[in-house]
Parts: structure tokens; sequence; C-alpha cells
């Protein structure tokens, strides 16, 4: 406590060293994890992550719709075109409809759509209907619901579903023509999920097409591989290594001071004992400093799954820097000796 208190230790400076290198390296790391974080986000958000068996007459509603209980599928539905209808107030205008399964308003981005009973109307359509969620909608076809509404933001999706009516229907009920599966990652294991839903007598001249929703943001990779190919991926080691000379010269820049300890009769062990609790002191000084950085990165930069995951990732840099630090310090204690102590003042 004497040398802490009385700067013999020089603990601020050290504390101030490693938490500005604890911060720059945690920072360039949290940049690549947290951007490989927004590009799956943005891959799932702009529908890149949905992949469509289209089959005309072929699939079957229930089996697409049992799809979203298998592990890492978000979501499933089948759906099937039925040409067009038009709204008395908008006779002129007339959508595109489509019959689809209970669990295809689980698809659509900002769904508030029920799964029975009425249309589902993309957000813009309903407002140019001055409609809201549960009024009757009077069309050329008769009258329906507004069962709700979904957004279809024109980020390279296909066109077709933005100005559309979508009428769930019982799964059992229709031979539907497109499943729709999203799973991210998915490759293989997804078009594998997709065949299932084709009926078993598929006539022969119907040949399925397995295609990506929105292809503009190219195929799916893997962020497995992507985070462990990351470059930042070696951060740790680095740290480890920088927090093992920064030990090594709070240590060994006292070591005249250690000898001359030595020589009047100090253990090495209790030397030992106290440079320890010394460099924990400013090691972990510079983890707590370097914490709360990482937790406000991670919560304002990544979505509440991710947040445990970038946390940890992220705290392991500063924790083998202070590892490194103890390690260094406990290696040069290790390598002052007493026999050393006139060359160490002829140094000095």
């Amino acid at each position: 406590m004497r040398n802490l208190t009385s700067g013999t230790t020089r603990a601020s400076l050290f504390a101030l060293l490693l938490t500005g290198l604890c911060l720059a390296l945690t920072a360039f790391d949290l940049i690549a994890v947290t951007g490989l974080v927004s590009r799956a986000q943005e891959f799932s958000q702009r529908g890149a992550s949905v992949t469509i068996i289209k089959a005309e007459g072929g699939v079957d509603g229930r089996v697409c719709d049992a799809l979203a209980r298998h592990d890492g599928v978000r979501a499933s539905g089948a759906l099937k075109k039925q040409g067009e209808t038009a709204f008395s107030v908008l006779p002129q205008s007339p959508v595109t409809a489509f019959s689809a399964s209970p669990g295809f308003s689980d698809m659509l981005p900002e769904s508030t759509g029920a799964r029975t009973d009425g249309l589902l109307l993309p957000t813009s359509v309903a407002d140019s209907l001055g409609a809201r969620t549960g009024q009757v909608l009077d069309t050329l076809d008769g009258p329906t619901r507004l069962a709700g509404t979904y957004e279809y933001p024109d980020d390279g999706r296909p066109a077709g579903m933005g100005y559309a009516a979508i009428a769930p229907v019982p799964a059992g009920l229709l031979a539907f023509d497109e499943c729709w599966l999203d799973q991210y990652p998915g490759a293989k294991t997804t078009t594998d999920l997709l065949y299932t839903t084709l009926f078993a007598d598929l006539p022969a001249d119907v040949s399925p097409q397995v295609v990506q929703h929105n292809a503009s943001l190219g195929k799916a990779g893997d962020p497995a591989a992507d985070y462990l190919a990351r470059q930042t991926r070696p951060m740790p080691l680095i740290t480890g290594l920088a927090g093992l000379l920064v030990g090594l010269s709070a240590i060994w820049s006292r070591r005249l001071e250690f000898a001359s300890a030595l020589h009047t009769g100090a253990r090495k062990r209790d030397q030992l004992l106290t440079n320890l609790l010394e460099t924990v002191a400013w090691t972990a000084a510079a983890v707590i400093a370097t914490t709360p950085v990482i937790l406000c990165a991670a919560f304002v930069a990544t979505p509440a799954a991710d947040h445990a995951s970038v946390v940890v990732s992220a705290l392991l840099i500063p924790v083998s820097c202070a590892t490194g630090a103890l390690l260094g310090a406990a290696v040069a204690t290790a390598f002052i000796r007493e026999d050393r102590l006139f060359a160490y003042f002829k140094t000095r």
C-alpha cells in the first residue's frame, strides 16, 4: 500500500498506458465484430435470408408451415398467386391477389397480420385506402376485412409483394405454388428442407426451382466462419504480449530496489507476492476502465441476441492484457538476483 500511495509503483502511469492499449485494440476488434453482426442483421432484415422453392401446384402448405418448428428456422409459409382483385374506392388500380398458408404472415417484415379471416395489405396500400386493421373493405368481389398490414421496402426484393392483397387460408385447403423459408445461415440444409414440402405425386412436367428472395446482397455466407476469419482475431494474443512487455518493464525498471531488498533479507516469495499485488492494482484499473466502453459499444451497435457473445469476445482483450502484465511481472521478479546488485547500481 505504501508503494502504491507514494508513487513508487507508478501505478497511475502504467494504468493509463494499459488502459490506452486495451481501448485501442479492443476498439479495432469491436469494429470488426459489430461489422459482421450488422451485415448478418442486414442480410436477414432485407429478406436475403429467405429461400423459396417454386413448383406450380406442387407445394404442401401443411408441411411448409411445419418447417418453422425446425431449429434455426425463423418462419416459413406457402403462397399461391390468384390473379387480381380491386377495391371499390380504387377500381382502376387492381392489386395482385395471393392466397397464403397461416404461417406466411410471419415471413413479412413488420407484419401485424392475423393468420386467418381477412386480407393482409402493404402499409402503403392500406394508407392509400385510408383503412385500418379490422375495418371492412369493399372489393369488386365482395366485402372483406383488413386483417393486418406489412412493410415491403424497395431494397432489392422482387416488387410483386409491394402492391398485393394476401388472403390467409387453411394450410391444407390448396396446393400452393411456393414455399418460403427464412433461415440464416442456411446453405444446403435449407434446400433439403424445402424439397420436403413438395407433393410425392408432383407431375413430371413441373420442375422445382429454388431461388433467393433478395439476391441483391449476394449468397448467404457462414457467420461463424467469417467471425473466425476476421483480421482482428489475434488481438487477445497481441494485447497479451503487449501486457507482458509492460509488466516486465514495470518490475525491471525497479530492479535495483528489489535487489537491495533481497540483500537486506527480504524473501523472494514475499517480493513476488508484493509485486503481483501491486501489478493487480493497475491492471485491474485498466480492465475496469475498459469494460464500460465495451458494454456501451455492444449494447448500442448489436442486437440483444448478440450482446453476450460480443461482450465476452471483447473482454478477452483487456483480460489477456492484464494476464500478460501479471506474467511479465512474475518473470521479471524471478530474474532479479541479489548477486547482481552492484551491476544494477553501476547501470543506474
